[in-house]
């Protein structure tokens, strides 16, 4: 997942020099904290990058590559079923909402939320495959979003609308 390198800049140079000369004072708690907010933007930097080469989604015609591979952050995006995302203001964590009722996802399962809905078949055929990772890592969902089973209508629904809000790129 790493992204290539730029050219350090004189900025770059600086802040890795101040950041270097604060670690000594840092106790294992700050450290563990660094370390895992500096993933979390690098993880941010390749979802962006990937959003940004990633090809306009055919069934969403008139989409930019960031409207089609970017949730909402900051204000609803309302989709079939009234479902919507929701980024936090930190972006380590997604709120999927529907009918006033919201499930936090992180950003791991956010993006494999995203990768099933967006695998192959039609919607019906991949909300089964959504609704058995739901069943395995998060089961929570079902209660809090009214999802009765895997052939529930909202799956399906769900489904159309991540792919509607998300677009993968795969390797060839």
């Amino acid at each position: 997942m790493k992204t290539p390198r730029k050219k350090e800049s004189a900025a770059h140079k600086r802040l890795a020099e101040e950041l270097v000369s604060l670690l000594p004072d840092l106790d294992e708690e700050g450290l563990a904290f660094l370390v895992e907010q500096a993933r979390v933007h690098l993880y941010n930097m390749e979802v962006d990058r990937l959003s940004r080469e990633a090809p306009p989604r055919e069934d969403a015609p008139g989409k930019s590559r960031a409207a089609a591979g970017e949730p909402a952050v900051g204000g609803p995006s309302a989709g079939p079923a009234n479902f919507r995302i929701d980024r936090s203001a930190s972006g380590t964590s997604y709120h999927l909402i529907s009918g006033g009722n919201w499930k936090m996802y992180n950003e791991a399962e956010m993006m494999r939320i995203v990768k099933i809905a967006s695998g192959p078949g039609s919607e019906r055929e991949a909300a089964p495959r959504l609704y058995a990772w739901f069943e395995r890592e998060r089961p929570d969902t079902f209660a809090d979003l009214g999802i009765t089973g895997p052939a529930d209508s909202r799956m399906a629904e769900l489904v159309l609308f991540l792919r509607s809000k998300f677009a993968i790129k795969t390797k060839p």
